[in-house]
């Protein structure tokens, strides 16, 4: 775990490694999953919480691991969820796991916590994805609920989203994922629970890599003529992204331009600031 405070053991840039154990005095939880529509007529979103250390209690206020320093964020009420069953929790202990309202900054790996260091668990790496296309909403009039929809599905991680390396946000959505099922999930939640039609449109692309080594070094091998055939994007974090048509061209890549530092994940986006 990282933690951001005056701790002892701290590096120069104030942040330290350490074990957060159960009886810890401080607040501690690590969002694990997130869901959307669990009650379709009142469009909720939960963020299901493993509790590490301290106490939950209702109405306490807890630091977030992506947020800025000294946001806080107000858990009102929290819930125990047994099928489609729930019940209101008031106190939650360690290894309880309890469902929280997500006013939608909530993301899988994030980490709650109490007390004046800042905390951050150990994030979960995001899944190679081997299947693309692009998505989108043939009614024009769709497309504010189109984008809500895929927003709240991509905050569940059920697929990845791409997008062109100079796209804000305005242009076409690509989404990546393991397998073709993911795809048609997607589709069908978009229509049941959105009333959206979405269609989609594949790409011959069979696997990314993620190129931790920066915009820079990507830029570098784009210009040495090292990316012909690739296609440069970028993940929702803005970090480029590599797709290929095949694993002989990625390993090859990956050999010769060390410097890409190719990955077949993306890891966790760190601290805000």
């Amino acid at each position: 775990v990282r933690l951001k405070g005056q701790g002892k053991s701290s590096d120069d840039d104030g942040e330290s490694s350490d074990a957060i154990q159960p009886e810890h005095e401080e607040f501690t939880g690590f969002v694990f999953k997130t869901q959307a529509n669990l009650d379709p007529k009142h469009r909720d979103r939960l963020a299901y919480v493993r509790v590490v250390s301290g106490v939950y209690e209702k109405g306490m206020k807890v630091g977030h691991s992506r947020s800025k320093a000294g946001k806080k964020y107000n858990l009102a009420q929290a819930q125990a969820l047994f099928g489609s069953d729930r019940s209101a929790v008031e106190v939650a202990f360690p290894g309880d796991v309890i469902g929280i309202n997500n006013p939608g900054c909530f993301a899988i790996g994030d980490t709650l916590f109490t007390g004046s260091d800042r905390v951050a668990f150990p994030g979960i790496p995001s899944f190679s994805p081997e299947k693309f296309c692009y998505i989108r909403a043939p009614n024009p009039s769709d497309y504010k609920s189109f984008r809500k929809g895929m927003d709240q599905l991509l905050d569940e991680g059920a697929v990845q989203a791409l997008r062109q390396r100079n796209d804000d946000g305005g242009g076409p959505l690509m989404l990546a994922a393991v397998g073709q099922l993911q795809f048609e999930v997607v589709q069908a939640r978009l229509r049941n629970e959105y009333n959206v039609d979405s269609i989609m449109e594949p790409l011959s692309y069979t696997l990314a890599r993620w190129a931790d080594g920066g915009w820079e070094a990507v830029d570098k091998a784009d210009a040495d003529g090292k990316l012909f055939g690739i296609m440069i994007v970028q993940d929702r974090w803005g970090r480029p992204v590599l797709l290929f048509r095949n694993d002989w061209k990625a390993a090859s890549l990956a050999e010769e331009e060390k410097y890409l530092e190719l990955k077949p994940w993306s890891s966790p986006p760190d601290f805000e600031g």
